[in-house]
């Protein structure tokens, strides 16, 4: 296997062979010999296998080699335009669970119903056990225990939460982000002195979600009246998981005999699932279970009408009290007229908890910024990344990015985790883990930085479950947001 094997994406088949046959490649150029390598052997070697390619050459960026982003300097009228007229295309990608949080699905997350003593025990337990993955144990792991129980108090995480989670309002998380689009479009539009409902009827989106809890949100969406958009231009996609691959033999295999191996294969396969064709749908008001699909050429005809897309995490707290980032959607629209077909948006790493994602290096070899993973960094500790990408991507003229993607697919890595054989024992199976930074090796991107850095804060984890519930309550405390979601499954619109 000497030449690279193409990724296939004109089905889920396609996907799911040509990406087995990737891997395979990547192990036989590591190894040179598979026979007898096990999922065991690969996961001890997994930072090796997944390095980027340049990574000896990558080093901190300076000031320079980015846009710099002065909020108070940019003029923000078309971007105002963009929005209010529909040639914004919004994105929200919600299919992920939240594995960390230990609580399910996030779109359907509701902080309302957990108390600040579960919320203490969760951070507890959390520290635990990152304290045990350093290999803390014994006498030392009890000591480190005591020390949590004495620092992360009820009182302390109460002062960080603002308030008792309880009192929120009974809105899931990702009710919260789209109301928080419709809330944004109405002021905008009032601002404007133009028609508010026009202006959300105007709204093009798609909704990613996963094919557990898929039913039971597009039946949110029903039941909120789609939040105040026109039905027939809210998009679904339902993220296929795929079963777990075993080596045998020095070849991969798909162990199709149980369903209790399956995952999704990140946020990189939802990109290029898109260019499936007849993946993506639209629901009829009347009849939620009437689904009417599309094409590839007609999702691309889509975006084509469209001059910006903003990809949104449903994790992302800032969100909650301003989805419209209009100084960054004005940027990001001047720069799609200078040929960048991508827009990623570099923020400072979060000192409170340090994350993993996507990390912005100069690649000396390539002679650029680029956005590389956290995976393919080898054995990097998280608080030496200076930058990292907001998760909020900015896709100027988006059926560029689109072609692009269809026409070459993305980078493949992979991890090992852990599923249940048919028997129902544990088994260590591959999984591929591409990723949707990675757009930015396929069409010229353009990377931005705020004058003034503000960290990422997202709710992947117990730690910053406080900051998530601060979040929820600024994001009530705006004027009018509480008769605004009391009156958008109504259709009134009113000075909010």
């Amino acid at each position: 296997m000497h030449t690279k094997p193409k990724i296939h994406l004109g089905s889920f088949e396609e996907y799911r062979i040509s990406v087995a046959r990737r891997i395979e490649w990547m192990l036989k150029k590591f190894y040179k010999n598979t026979k007898n390598i096990s999922e065991t052997r690969v996961k001890k070697d997994l930072l090796e296998i997944n390095a980027y390619e340049n990574y000896s050459v990558l080093k901190p960026i300076g000031e320079k080699q980015v846009v710099i982003l002065d909020d108070d300097k940019i003029g923000t009228s078309a971007a105002e335009k963009t929005v209010i007229e529909g040639r914004f295309f919004w994105e929200h990608a919600a299919a992920g669970e939240a594995t960390r949080l230990g609580l399910g699905t996030k779109y359907l997350l509701e902080l309302g119903k957990f108390s600040i003593e579960e919320i203490v025990s969760h951070i507890r337990s959390e520290a635990l056990k990152e304290a045990a993955k350093k290999g803390i144990s014994g006498k030392k792991l009890s000591k480190e225990k005591r020390r949590f129980q004495k620092e992360i108090t009820k009182a302390k995480i109460l002062e960080m939460s603002g308030g008792d989670p309880r009192k929120l309002m009974p809105i899931s998380l990702g009710n919260r982000h789209m109301l928080q689009m419709a809330y944004d479009v109405v002021r905008l539009a009032k601002q404007n002195k133009l028609d508010p409902k026009k202006a959300l009827a105007r709204q093009s989106a798609l909704i990613i979600l996963n094919e557990q809890t898929a039913e039971e949100i597009i039946e949110e969406f029903r039941r909120h009246n789609f939040f105040g958009l026109d039905a027939r231009k809210i998009y679904f996609m339902i993220q296929r998981s795929f079963h777990g691959m075993y080596l045998k033999e020095g070849n991969l295999f798909y162990d199709q005999t149980t369903e209790k191996n399956k995952r999704l294969h990140n946020h990189g396969q939802m990109v290029m699932q898109k260019a499936h064709g007849n993946v993506i749908f639209r629901v009829d008001l009347k009849n939620i279970g009437e689904k009417k699909y599309i094409s590839s050429r007609e999702w691309e005809e889509i975006l084509a009408k469209h001059d910006d897309m903003l990809s949104y995490n449903v994790e992302d707290l800032g969100y909650l009290t301003c989805s419209v980032d209009l100084p960054s959607l004005a940027l990001a629209l001047d720069l799609g007229k200078k040929g960048y077909n991508m827009v990623m948006e570099i923020v400072a790493q979060n000192p409170l908890k340090p994350q993993k994602g996507g990390a912005c290096f100069f690649d000396k070899k390539l002679g650029r910024v680029v956005m590389v993973e956290t995976n393919q960094l080898k054995n990097i500790k998280l608080e030496n990344i200076r930058h990292l990408n907001k998760n909020f991507n900015h896709y100027p003229n988006p059926a560029e990015a689109f072609r692009a993607t269809r026409e070459k697919g993305l980078p493949i890595t992979f991890e090992v985790k852990p599923g249940f054989n048919q028997s129902g024992d544990p088994q260590e199976y591959i999984y591929a883990c591409p990723v949707q930074g990675d757009t930015n090796f396929l069409v010229k991107t353009a990377y931005v930085m705020r004058k003034s850095l503000k960290p990422i804060y997202n709710w992947k984890s117990p730690a910053t479950t406080p900051l998530a519930v601060k979040a929820m309550f600024e994001q009530e405390a705006q004027e009018g947001f509480k008769e605004f979601v009391r009156d958008i499954k109504k259709g009134k619109y009113k000075n909010y």
